[in-house]
Protein backbone atom coordinates (compact mmCIF):
# COMPACT_ATOMS: atom_id res chain seq x y z
CA UNK A 1 0.00 0.00 0.00
CA UNK A 2 1.13 3.27 -1.07
CA UNK A 3 2.33 6.17 1.79
CA UNK A 4 0.54 9.81 1.67
CA UNK A 5 2.40 12.68 2.30
CA UNK A 6 -0.32 15.86 2.23
CA UNK A 7 1.21 19.15 1.35
CA UNK A 8 -0.98 21.89 1.47
CA UNK A 9 -1.12 24.65 -1.03
CA UNK A 10 0.43 27.30 1.73
CA UNK A 11 2.93 28.89 3.07
CA UNK A 12 5.81 28.33 2.25
CA UNK A 13 4.72 26.85 -1.08
CA UNK A 14 2.44 29.82 -2.06
CA UNK A 15 5.51 32.15 -2.62
CA UNK A 16 7.47 32.90 -6.01
CA UNK A 17 8.43 29.79 -7.47
CA UNK A 18 8.19 27.30 -4.32
CA UNK A 19 5.95 25.44 -5.50
CA UNK A 20 8.03 24.72 -8.83
CA UNK A 21 11.07 24.18 -7.02
CA UNK A 22 9.54 21.19 -5.26
CA UNK A 23 7.82 19.65 -8.02
CA UNK A 24 11.68 19.62 -10.37
CA UNK A 25 12.93 18.39 -6.91
CA UNK A 26 10.61 15.50 -6.75
CA UNK A 27 11.32 14.70 -10.42
CA UNK A 28 15.14 14.82 -9.96
CA UNK A 29 15.01 12.66 -6.99
CA UNK A 30 12.37 10.53 -8.57
CA UNK A 31 11.76 10.22 -12.23
CA UNK A 32 8.43 10.94 -13.78
CA UNK A 33 5.32 10.07 -11.60
CA UNK A 34 4.58 6.25 -11.87
CA UNK A 35 6.38 3.23 -10.70
CA UNK A 36 8.24 5.14 -7.70
CA UNK A 37 5.47 8.47 -6.98
CA UNK A 38 2.30 9.44 -8.04
CA UNK A 39 0.13 12.80 -6.94
CA UNK A 40 -3.45 13.62 -6.39
CA UNK A 41 -4.38 17.22 -6.70
CA UNK A 42 -7.38 19.11 -4.58
CA UNK A 43 -8.42 22.73 -3.82
CA UNK A 44 -6.19 22.92 -0.48
CA UNK A 45 -3.36 20.33 -0.91
CA UNK A 46 -1.39 17.65 -3.10
CA UNK A 47 -1.34 14.49 -1.86
CA UNK A 48 1.98 12.68 -3.35
CA UNK A 49 1.77 8.62 -2.94
CA UNK A 50 4.86 6.59 -2.68
CA UNK A 51 5.13 2.86 -2.72
CA UNK A 52 8.47 2.96 -0.63
CA UNK A 53 9.22 3.90 2.99
CA UNK A 54 12.65 5.33 2.18
CA UNK A 55 11.12 7.32 -0.46
CA UNK A 56 8.34 8.57 1.94
CA UNK A 57 10.42 9.14 4.61
CA UNK A 58 13.05 11.88 2.16
CA UNK A 59 9.89 13.72 0.65
CA UNK A 60 8.30 13.94 4.15
CA UNK A 61 11.81 15.65 5.65
CA UNK A 62 12.24 17.78 2.65
CA UNK A 63 8.84 19.53 2.30
CA UNK A 64 7.52 19.43 6.14
CA UNK A 65 4.60 17.56 4.58
CA UNK A 66 1.97 15.43 6.66
CA UNK A 67 1.75 11.73 6.65
CA UNK A 68 -1.78 10.61 5.76
CA UNK A 69 -2.35 7.13 7.45
CA UNK A 70 -4.72 5.03 5.12
CA UNK A 71 -7.62 5.28 7.67
CA UNK A 72 -7.90 9.08 6.98
CA UNK A 73 -7.68 8.53 3.61
CA UNK A 74 -11.08 6.20 3.56
CA UNK A 75 -13.07 8.63 5.82
CA UNK A 76 -11.77 11.96 3.55
CA UNK A 77 -13.27 9.49 0.57
CA UNK A 78 -16.27 8.21 2.18
CA UNK A 79 -17.21 11.85 3.16
CA UNK A 80 -16.56 13.53 -0.21
CA UNK A 81 -19.06 10.98 -1.83
CA UNK A 82 -21.42 11.82 1.31
CA UNK A 83 -21.46 15.29 0.18
CA UNK A 84 -21.46 15.13 -3.30
CA UNK A 85 -17.72 16.66 -3.76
Amino acid sequence: MAITIQVPWQNPYDHGDMWNELLAWTMETYGLPGDRWTYTPTADYMDFHFPDEQDSIMFQLKTAGRRIEPEETTVNFVGSLINGQ
